[in-house]
């Protein structure tokens, strides 16, 4: 049985969540279980902003006591100018998505790659060596892209419907590193290249709000490529949906909220996080 979150008191820890919207996020739901499962007395909560008071609301975190705070879209990439220390990741990536106190210091971290590939390797596929294409590229192909190259991915393409984004991550992440290209989204029906492909990964929220999904030629890849999709719903989306249906196996964006979390919450309590009770929360178990 799950315990029940501890009573709020005036020795309470506040973490937080800055985003707009942030009312759907999980990650509430998910930390105050890992909070009360671990006898934490740290409550998370959701802290809506928008990008005229951002600035204020995150300087007031010191004032306020609030010893740490998630960012979640839009604000990833105007948080790194917020935070006084970045680590190496958020400045590889350029974006941050935890923000957390060091001797006084207001530091700016990225946990999605890491929980990204972390992920991945709960479902049994390591990075190392794989080839792989990332469908989209925003600010989670960023993340995405990051952690593939650090964890020794093969070859890696980017492909995006506007060929010059796709071509400017590359070369923001790889340094010209001959692993990774940039291609239209065309190469998505393209069967010589599909069947070279291990893993496949969207990073867009196309098929979301209902529209079908990009032309993507799934049976042309290995019936043991892995598909993963950065976004989650109450039933799978559409294109976890497609590549079920044709006997592909399939990761959905719980598991790398998960994960990055769990990656947060150890930056934020200095603890490791549990992750069966944090997976539970979000509706989902750990493989295995």
């Amino acid at each position: 049985m799950a315990k029940k979150p501890a009573a709020v008191e005036g020795t309470t820890k506040v973490v937080g969540i800055f985003g707009d919207p942030v009312d759907h996020s999980l990650s509430p739901r998910m930390h105050n279980a890992a909070f009360a499962e671990l006898e934490l007395d740290y409550v998370y909560v959701p802290l809506r902003a928008n990008r005229r008071n951002l600035k204020e609301a995150v300087r007031s975190m010191r004032a306020l006591g609030i010893v740490g705070a998630n960012v979640t879209v839009p604000f990833k990439q105007d948080a790194l100018k917020l935070a006084q220390r970045l680590t190496p990741t958020a400045k590889a990536i350029g974006a941050v998505n935890t923000l957390y106190f060091d001797d006084k210091r207001l530091v700016g971290d990225n946990t999605d790659g890491v929980g990204f590939v972390d992920a991945l390797a709960a479902h049994g596929l390591r990075a190392r060596k794989k080839r792989v294409l990332i469908i989209g590229a925003g600010g989670s192909a960023r993340a995405v892209l990051h952690g593939l190259l650090e964890a020794g991915a093969a070859d890696v393409v980017v492909a995006n419907r506007t060929l010059s984004r796709a071509a400017q991550l590359a070369r923001d992440l790889s340094r010209r590193d001959s692993r990774v290209r940039a291609a239209r989204l065309d190469l998505l029906d393209d069967f010589d290249f599909l069947e070279t492909r291990q893993l496949v990964v969207n990073c867009t929220p196309v098929g979301l709000k209902g529209e079908t999904f990009l032309d993507y030629d799934v049976d042309s890849t290995p019936r043991d490529c892995l598909h993963f999709d950065l976004a989650y719903a109450e039933k799978p989306t559409p294109f976890l949906a497609m590549a079920a249906s044709r006997k592909r196996p399939t990761v959905d964006g719980r598991y790398m909220l998960l994960f990055q979390g769990a990656a947060a919450f150890k930056r934020f309590t200095g603890r490791r996080a549990p992750l069966a009770v944090m997976a539970k929360a979000l509706g989902i178990k750990l493989p295995g």
